[in-house]
C-alpha cells in the first residue's frame, strides 16, 4: 500500500543550517550587508507612490557595532511579515524594475547580528519582529529551532526601520567617515548609476555615523554615484566631446592640442544598443597620470600620503580607494563587480582608465560576486572601443608633457648635482655614475655590455615598439621580451595583478636585485631564486648568459630571469 508525502519538501533544522551557511559564503564583501539593507530600502521606495519624496536614514555606530535603517517605502504588509523572513522569500518576482530578486538579503544582514528587528507596515497596519541571536544559531548544531517574536499593531506605519545589533563586522566598523561615504556611494544603491546619464526620481539619504574614534556626523549625502572627478573643478577636466567640438572649430596645431588636454582629466560618456535591444551605457574617464588616483585618494580624505606608501594598508583598504578599472552597475546600483581589461596596444594606459558600464540586463549570483564569462566579455569589448576612442589622442597629445622653454633653467646647478652622485667605478664600461633610480641609465649599460661583446648571446632588434616593452631582442632562436628597471620590485606597478609579469615579458634588467625587492615580491607570493653556475651536464643553455636570478610564482609557470647589472660587472672585474 502506497503512502503519500505532504511534508517532504520541508527541510530539517541542519539542512536550514546548510543553506544559511550557503547564503553567507555567497557574500564575500565587507560591505554586502549594507548593500543590501540599502537595496531593499530603494526597491522598497520605488514600488511606493512616485509623488511622495522617498527618504532613507542610516545610521552607523562604529564603536557599538550597530546599523539602523529606516525608509518610508512601501512597507511589508503585516500578515506577510513571518513568511518574508524566511530565506529565500521575496515579493520581487514579478517586477523587473527592482534590484533585489534572489530572496536573502534581508536574511543575509540578520543572521550577521545577535538581535534584529524590522518593524514595517502600510495602510493597513504594521507589525514588529525581533530575532535574537540569528548568529550564533547558525553555528549551532542543537535541533533548538530559531524563533522570531512578532506583534502586530492597527494603526498604520508606512515603511520600514530595521535595527541591526552586535554585527561582527571589523572592515565595515574600521571605515573612517570620509571612506564610509565613498563606500556607500560606489558599492551600495546610495551611489546611484543613473544619474550619471538623466534625470531620476530623487531619494533623501541621511547618514548619521559615529566612527570608532567617536567621530560623530549627520549628514545628507548624493543619491548618484561617486565618480572620479566628483570633487575636480571645471578647469580640471575635459570630455572628449567638448574636444572634439573645439578640434572642428579651427585648423589646430599639435601644441595648441597638446595644452588643451595637459594636466587635465578626459572623460567620455554614452551608450551601445547591444544586438538592437540591450542599452548597455558607459562613462570613462582618463587621468594624466598614475598619482592622480592617490591624489584623489588624499584630497578626499580617504587616505593619507603615508598611508599610500603602506602596502599592507592598501591590501587591506583597496576598495575605499579610487582605482582604474572596469566597473559594473544593474538597474541603478554599482555591483562592486570589475571586468579584467581586454588586451591592446598600449596595455600599460589601462592604469590610467576607468570606465563604469550600467547594464539593467545583468545577471550574477546570489553574493554578487561574478558575472558570467559571455557578458563580461561583452564588456570588455565595448571597454576596448572607449579605450581606442581615447587612444587616437592620448598617445600624441598627453603622454609626456610639454614643458615651456624657462630662462631660468639652472644649468650649472644640475651639472654640481650629476657630479655629486656617486661615481660607478667600474673600468668594464664608459658609464661615470652609478645608475641606482635611473631606469635610461640600466639600459644604456646593458646595450654598452652588448656591444663590446661582454654580453655575446643577446641579439637587440627593436627598442619601446609602440611604447609596449622596453626591447624586443633575439636570443638564440627565440624572440624575447626585455623589460628595463631601476628596481627590481618596481615590476608590480606596471601590472594589474602578479602572474601577468609571468604571462607577457621573458627578461628583467635591473641594476641591484636587494632585500628590499624581494620582500616586496614575496608578499606578492613571487619568489627571487640566485641562480647557480650553468650545470656541466646541461647541453642546452636555459636562458641568457649573463642571467643572475629568476623570478618564481608556481611550479607550473615559466619564470622570467633577472640579470643584475651591478652583479654581473662585479663578475667581469
Amino acid at each position: 500500500m502506497s503512502e503519500v508525502f505532504q511534508d517532504f519538501l520541508f527541510p530539517t533544522l541542519s539542512q536550514i543550517r546548510h543553506s544559511i551557511c550557503g547564503i553567507d559564503d555567497s557574500y564575500n564583501n565587507f560591505w554586502d550587508i549594507l548593500a543590501e539593507l540599502i537595496q531593499n530600502a530603494v526597491d522598497a521606495i520605488n514600488r511606493t507612490d512616485p509623488v511622495v519624496q522617498g527618504e532613507i536614514y542610516l545610521q552607523i555606530d562604529c564603536i557599538r557595532k550597530e546599523i539602523s535603517i529606516r525608509d518610508n517605502g512601501c512597507g511589508i504588509a503585516p500578515e506577510k511579515l513571518v513568511t518574508f523572513l524566511r530565506p529565500f522569500s521575496t515579493d520581487k518576482l514579478d517586477d523587473e524594475n527592482q534590484i533585489g530578486e534572489k530572496g536573502v538579503g534581508l536574511k543575509f544582514a540578520y543572521f550577521q547580528s545577535a538581535y534584529f528587528k524590522i518593524h514595517t507596515g502600510n495602510a493597513s497596519g504594521s507589525a514588529l519582529a525581533e530575532i535574537r541571536d540569528a548568529r550564533l544559531w547558525k553555528l549551532q548544531t542543537s535541533q533548538e529551532p530559531l524563533t522570531v517574536s512578532y506583534e502586530r499593531y492597527n494603526e498604520p506605519f508606512c515603511g520600514t526601520e530595521i535595527v541591526l545589533k552586535g554585527i561582527e563586522n571589523e572592515p565595515l566598523f574600521s571605515l573612517s567617515i570620509s571612506q564610509m561615504r565613498y563606500i556607500l556611494r560606489t558599492k551600495t544603491a546610495a551611489g546611484n548609476t543613473s544619474a550619471i546619464w538623466r534625470d531620476i526620481s530623487p531619494i533623501k539619504i541621511t547618514l548619521e555615523m559615529t566612527d570608532y574614534n567617536g567621530d560623530h556626523i549627520k549628514e545628507d549625502i548624493p543619491y548618484k554615484y561617486y565618480l572620479p572627478t566628483d570633487t575636480l573643478s571645471v578647469r580640471d577636466q575635459i570630455s572628449l566631446d567638448d574636444f572634439e567640438e573645439w578640434l572642428r572649430g579651427g585648423d589646430r596645431t599639435d601644441l595648441e592640442k597638446r595644452t588643451k588636454l595637459r594636466d587635465k582629466v578626459i572623460t567620455a560618456k554614452g551608450s551601445y544598443l547591444h544586438n538592437g535591444y540591450r542599452e548597455i551605457r558607459y562613462w570613462a574617464s582618463f587621468v594624466p597620470s598614475r598619482s592622480v588616483w592617490d591624489q584623489l585618494c588624499i584630497k578626499e580624505g580617504l587616505a593619507t600620503d603615508s598611508l599610500l606608501s603602506n602596502e599592507e594598508w592598501i591590501n587591506e583598504k583597496i576598495f575605499v580607494l579610487h582605482r582604474p578599472g572596469i566597473y559594473t552597475a544593474v538597474k541603478g546600483m554599482p555591483t562592486g563587480i570589475t571586468v579584467e581589461h581586454p588586451s591592446a596596444g598600449y596595455s600599460g594606459y589601462w592604469s590610467n582608465m576607468f570606465i563604469i558600464f550600467e547594464d539593467d540586463r545583468l545577471s550574477f549570483d546570489i553574493g554578487r560576486k561574478s558575472i558570467h564569462g559571455l557578458t563580461a566579455n561583452i564588456y570588455k569589448s565595448y571597454a576596448k572601443e572607449i579605450f581606442n576612442r581615447f587612444l587616437q589622442y592620448i598617445v600624441k597629445y598627453v603622454s609626456g608633457t610639454v614643458e615651456p622653454y624657462s630662462a631660468e633653467w639652472n644649468k650649472e646647478g644640475l651639472i654640481d648635482e650629476i657630479k655629486s652622485l656617486p661615481d660607478l667605478g667600474c673600468s668594464v664600461v664608459k658609464f661615470g655614475k652609478n645608475p641606482k633610480d635611473q631606469e635610461a641609465s640600466v639600459a644604456a649599460i646593458f646595450y654598452e655590455l652588448i656591444g663590446a661583446g661582454y654580453i655575446n648571446d643577446v641579439e637587440p632588434l627593436i627598442s619601446g615598439y609602440r611604447n609596449k616593452y622596453d626591447l624586443y631582442a633575439k636570443w638564440n632562436s627565440r624572440t624575447v621580451i626585455i623589460e628595463f628597471k631601476s628596481h627590481l620590485k618596481n615590476v608590480v606597478k606596471d601590472f594589474d595583478d602578479a602572474r601577468k609579469v609571468f604571462d607577457e615579458m621573458d627578461y628583467i634588467v635591473c641594476w641591484e636585485v636587494t632585500d628590499e625587492d624581494a620582500e616586496k615580491l614575496h608578499r606578492l607570493s613571487i619568489t627571487i631564486e640566485p641562480l647557480d653556475e650553468v650545470s656541466l651536464f646541461s647541453r642546452i643553455p636555459m636562458h641568457i648568459s649573463c642571467c643572475t636570478h629568476r623570478l618564481l610564482i608556481n611550479a607550473n609557470v615559466t619564470p622570467v630571469y633577472v640579470i643584475d647589472l651591478k652583479r654581473f660587472l662585479n663578475s667581469l672585474r
